[in-house]
């Protein structure tokens, strides 16, 4: 049939799936790690912290950065885009 492989077209589906799966997972552990616990922590290590000035301005936008790599993150695995 012009060299189209019904089970060969299976199989890449198939690994396709595989590997969205594995990126979908990959995206959960990254959330959990960076959303639930990366800024409630860096939340509080800022809120104790003796900052002031410039510098206390400076470290407050680390858990907003640390929210838009997650939504960057969300973009890459095609959550966002697709």
């Amino acid at each position: 049939m012009n060299g189209f492989n019904v089970l060969g077209c299976y199989d890449k589906m198939f690994m396709n799936k595989k590997a969205q799966a594995g990126r979908i997972v990959g995206f959960v552990i990254y959330l959990i790690l960076v959303l639930g616990v990366g800024i409630p922590v860096s939340t509080q290590v800022i809120a104790t912290s003796n900052l002031t000035g410039i510098s206390s301005t400076i470290v407050s936008f680390i858990p907003v950065f640390l929210a838009i790599g997650g939504l960057v993150a969300a973009a890459a695995t095609g959550g966002i885009s697709s």
